[in-house]
């Protein structure tokens, strides 16, 4: 509904009760009235995201960063944040696989000493041996 929208008897509204019966402030009216209006799609976004779509496709585990390096050789004049934001839009960021380390090599030709410790309790700190730990024995 536009303000100045004339009744069907003829009389207009002024504004400022015009906004009183929408019950906007005038200010907020006069900002809308100059603000541009946003397109809901825009072309070349649009274009971008399927561009995108094509390259995930083809390359599954590129991330935002390999993402842009191929749209630019493609012939794109985009941005790194741009396309981190569009590839979050359409959920096609990659994860990355976490680092386990590897802590034991058991194929080596050296000889495997048996766990002398298995099966034994630590009962507490020994002071008298310069705080060392005292193992007790546990028969099985």
């Amino acid at each position: 509904m536009t303000i100045h929208e004339v009744l069907s008897d003829g009389f207009a509204l002024s504004i400022s009760q015009s906004c009183q019966a929408l019950e906007v402030s005038r200010s907020g009216y006069y900002k809308w009235r100059i603000q541009p209006e946003i397109a809901p799609t825009d072309s070349k976004d649009l274009d971008l995201k399927n561009q995108i779509q094509e390259i995930a496709m083809e390359f599954t585990g590129y991330g935002y960063r390999r993402m842009t390096a191929e749209l630019q050789n493609r012939g794109f004049e985009v941005n790194r944040k741009r396309v981190l934001r569009l590839m979050r839009q359409e959920s096609l960021l990659c994860r990355k696989k976490r680092f386990k380390p590897v802590t034991t090599d058991s194929s080596h030709g050296l000889p495997v000493y048996p766990n002398s410790l298995k099966g034994a309790k630590i009962t507490g700190l020994n002071p008298g041996l310069g705080f060392r730990y005292h193992i007790r024995s546990v028969a099985a």
